[in-house]
């Protein structure tokens, strides 16, 4: 079984690629499959997601944000030519991007633009047919 890690939550078995929800989970993941059985590990170390590694997901975001009616800010990401809605919570524009300090929400979207993406797209590839809600819980 050829195993590569793709990234610091993705694990490409053979032809799949296993996306995990934190590193540690990938970790365990692989440390287990060099082990023990595919099968076995898959049930002790469920992945957030998998794909055919020949099944290269394109996503990328359109610009600017408009503000959702909880404070939030709605955001949208173009997934394999599908337009997807993003949305970040006012709490975790709060707890992690400045809101408290003066700063408007949609602008410390525009600020922190590139982390908040970052996140969006790691869960997108996770479930590129689901739309994204960031949560103060998504943000390390």
């Amino acid at each position: 079984m050829a195993t590569v890690r793709l990234a610091t939550t993705e694990v490409q078995i053979d032809d799949t690629v296993y996306t995990f929800g934190t590193p540690a989970d990938a970790d365990a993941f692989e440390a287990c499959v060099a082990t023990v059985d595919l099968m076995h590990c898959e049930a002790d170390h469920p992945p957030t997601g998998k794909r055919s590694a020949g099944q290269a997901i394109d996503i990328t975001f359109t610009g600017d944000a408009t503000p959702a009616e909880d404070g939030g800010v709605y955001f949208e990401a173009i997934v394999g030519g599908k337009s997807m809605n993003c949305r970040i919570t006012l709490e975790a524009l709060e707890e992690h991007f400045g809101v408290r300090d003066g700063i408007r929400p949609v602008d410390a979207y525009a600020q922190s633009k590139e982390k908040i993406n970052s996140i969006a797209e790691h869960m997108l590839r996770a479930d590129p047919n689901e739309s994204v809600l960031i949560r103060t819980s998504h943000i390390t």
